[in-house]
């Protein structure tokens, strides 16, 4: 009898392990409590500590302007990454990107985005994530 894991199975706990041992989240799963943290009405469900301080200022103009915003993802490991289909290159990477929820209209919180020097990339997932990072402007 063979005892073992396979390669799915194999990846599937390491994603896991270097996930809630670093930062990061799985699906339902909010990280450790020691992770969480709240700045105003920014929630980090995920680490603060890689988000680049420019970013924390447009987090923070969000919230006066469209009420309280939950941080769902700020720093991956590759591994998680390439889990959730994150680009190669991609800023979370590199400590350079945050993914959020927000309410108000999507279109508004979108033109409020653009109008923010310090984001480069942007987008608003039709799961009603937005993502932000420093990255050079464009959108996908």
């Amino acid at each position: 009898m063979r005892i073992g894991l396979g390669l799915k199975q194999f990846v599937t706990v390491l994603f896991l392990l270097t996930s809630l041992a670093g930062c990061g989240t799985v699906a339902g799963v909010t990280g450790m409590g020691w992770m969480t943290n709240t700045d105003s009405d920014v929630t980090y469900d995920d680490t603060s500590w890689c988000v680049p301080r420019k970013l924390k200022k447009v987090l923070n103009r969000l919230t006066d302007r469209f009420g309280p915003v939950t941080i769902s993802s700020t720093k991956r490991w590759w591994l998680e990454n390439w889990w959730k289909g994150g680009a190669r290159n991609s800023y979370h990477l590199k400590c350079q990107a945050v993914d959020f929820r927000v309410g108000g209209s999507p279109y508004e919180v979108i033109a409020f985005l653009k109008a923010q020097p310090e984001v480069g990339g942007y987008k608003h997932y039709s799961s009603g994530f937005y993502h932000i990072d420093t990255g050079p402007r464009r959108t996908w």
